[in-house]
């Protein structure tokens, strides 16, 4: 079967990977990852082909057991209807519920794949609160935003002179979070080269702060996320295949909020909680609470929550509206608009600022990619400008 595959995938000229499981000369089960990619001559016909092959039986054993295990954890968390700082109800939610808590009860890695705005941040929170690690650092990192020429300096620290500006020996988020989690955001950011350097940490081998020599260790649990597919980062070479199977051990996806409509009461009762007051209490139309839970809410519980705390601020809603706009053009939007503060031309320039990068952000929904788009400034741009202005 594996040497059909490979066949097929050589006579259309393609890459080929899969994943099989063989036996050793010493009788020992292995799971196995193959990779390759076939040399052709003018006419098309197979010279030679090149690839690797590598071990997965740990990756490989671990899902199993997650599988085999989700219907004994079912039963002990049924019907839960918070986990930490998430909410939800659904049975859809109850299985990322189990996930957190058996990802919580081991050391491994854990990889959080969802749609930007579905709270993988909190998943991760919830992981490391429910761990051994819970009295130590949790470090969150948005991988994203740092620019290429910082990552080292950031995750390893650097020593005083190594650099312009280096007035003296600073650690980096490997000596934060020593004996707790590092949460690496938007993972499929980081350049093969981070992931090296990364692996070895990982790994034990360590890490070597800017400037430095001497080379130290941190005991991190590495927790990441990412809104992208990694088997297609792996597949056109934006991920090493160690590093993806190194970090990805145990993987939990949090799904779309329009795969859970039955948590949409829920989240609205939160965050109606949430930003309102003992004075001036919050109340939703049963009509535009009717509108709320037929609406797909494509930036998800990221959306919800801007749209009610909008709400709680001006009195007013803007999102799409399932039952009177057609057109694909939100209600009750606005256009961006300036009011001067009376303030210096900086100020003056940078509250301008704020206020275009929030109204493109809900234009699109608060999609950060398609924001950026639109604005017409790269990805990392935009997140250190969202930071720089208090823009979450």
């Amino acid at each position: 079967m594996v040497l059909n595959e490979i066949k097929r995938s050589l006579r259309a000229k393609k890459p080929f990977g899969m994943t099989y499981r063989i036996r050793t000369l010493a009788g020992e089960e292995k799971w196995v990852w193959e990779q390759g990619i076939g040399h052709y001559d003018e006419k098309g016909k197979v010279l030679s082909f090149e690839g690797f092959i590598t071990d997965i039986t740990e990756h490989k054993l671990a899902e199993i057991e997650l599988v085999r295990e989700n219907e004994s954890l079912k039963s002990s968390i049924k019907d839960r209807y918070k986990l930490g700082s998430i909410i939800g109800i659904s049975p859809i939610m109850q299985v990322v519920y189990e996930q957190i808590i058996r990802a919580a009860r081991t050391d491994a890695s854990v990889v959080i794949t969802g749609k930007s705005g579905t709270g993988k941040e909190l998943v991760a929170r919830a992981i490391h609160q429910l761990s051994d690690r819970k009295d130590k650092a949790f470090v969150p990192v948005n991988c994203g935003a740092i620019p290429d020429n910082l990552l080292e300096s950031e995750f390893f620290g650097y020593k005083k002179g190594a650099f312009t500006g280096a007035a003296s020996d600073t650690g980096g988020f490997l000596e934060v979070a020593n004996g707790g989690s590092l949460f690496l955001d938007e993972l499929e950011t980081l350049s093969t080269t981070m992931q090296v350097k990364l692996l070895r940490v990982i790994d034990g081998y360590g890490y070597t702060p800017v400037g430095g020599r001497e080379t130290k260790k941190s005991d991190v649990r590495v927790i990441a996320a990412t809104n992208v597919d990694l088997q297609e980062q792996l597949n056109q070479g934006l991920m090493r295949e160690d590093f993806y199977f190194r970090i990805n051990v145990f993987p939990i996806h949090v799904p779309p909020l329009k795969e859970r409509p039955q948590d949409i009461p829920l989240l609205i009762d939160h965050f109606i909680e949430k930003f309102g007051n003992v004075n001036n209490p919050l109340t939703i139309p049963a009509t535009i609470r009717d509108d709320m839970k037929k609406y797909d809410w494509p930036g998800n519980v990221r959306e919800l929550q801007n749209t009610i705390q909008r709400y709680a601020a001006t009195g007013n809603f803007s999102f799409f509206n399932p039952s009177t706009s057609s057109s694909g053009k939100p209600t009750n939007l606005s256009s961006a608009t300036f009011q001067r503060t009376n303030g210096s031309l900086q100020e003056e320039m940078e509250s301008l600022e704020k206020s275009i990068i929030i109204e493109a952000l809900d234009q699109n929904r608060w999609q950060r990619g398609e924001t950026a788009t639109m604005l017409k400034i790269d990805r990392k741009t935009l997140l250190r400008k969202m930071k720089k202005h208090g823009i979450n």
